[in-house]
């Protein structure tokens, strides 16, 4: 039994960890949050921060691994479904929402991060285009959804008179089916 309430206590810990940086990057960019002020926030002594993390980047590459984990289980989930593109992004889009905070600061300037560049090469590696020219016509068009879609986002979810996410889902799906529809899904192990 230790070993379960260990690893109960680890995943709190880093919850707590990933609380407390989400909570000061809404203020600052990920450069200038100490790993001292981040373990004051989350009430965490700093060995026990080093156990888990190597540095605030590192602690930020988890919480993007675990969107990118339980993004691919909505792929995976949907990929061989009619409708696919519209439930992935109704379930995405209840996702995010559900994660507003998180959300919000990784779309932020304080993230330092590449979300369009990010998105682009999360979307290309589970589609398939099927027409001539594939590689090019790929690129200009997952480019495309995904700029669109991350600027969509962030008006969404800053604004307070939200639409539903099942609404917003299928708004995406029907303006990107056009020239996403040529796409299938690759399957998912």
């Amino acid at each position: 039994m230790p070993t379960k309430s260990l690893d109960r206590r680890a995943k709190m810990t880093r919850e707590i960890l990933k609380q407390s940086l989400i909570e000061l990057m809404k203020d600052k960019p990920i450069h200038e949050i100490s790993i001292k002020k981040i373990c004051e926030t989350a009430d965490i002594n700093r060995s026990t921060f080093y156990h888990h993390y190597d540095s605030q980047y590192d602690l930020f590459n988890d919480i993007l691994s675990d969107i990118g984990t339980d993004i691919t289980e909505m792929v995976r989930t949907h990929c061989t479904s009619p409708n696919w593109m519209n439930n992935i992004l109704i379930d995405a889009f209840t996702y995010i929402e559900k994660r507003r905070d998180t959300f919000l600061v990784i779309l932020s300037e304080n993230s330092g991060f590449s979300v369009g560049e990010t998105l682009t090469s999360f979307v290309e590696r589970f589609v398939n285009v099927t027409s001539e020219n594939s590689n090019e016509f790929e690129k200009y068009c997952t480019q495309f959804a995904t700029a669109g879609m991350t600027s969509v986002v962030w008006k969404w979810l800053n604004s307070e008179d939200r639409m539903p996410a099942k609404d917003l889902g299928n708004m995406i799906a029907s303006l990107l089916l056009p020239s996403l529809g040529r796409f299938t899904l690759f399957p998912l192990q």
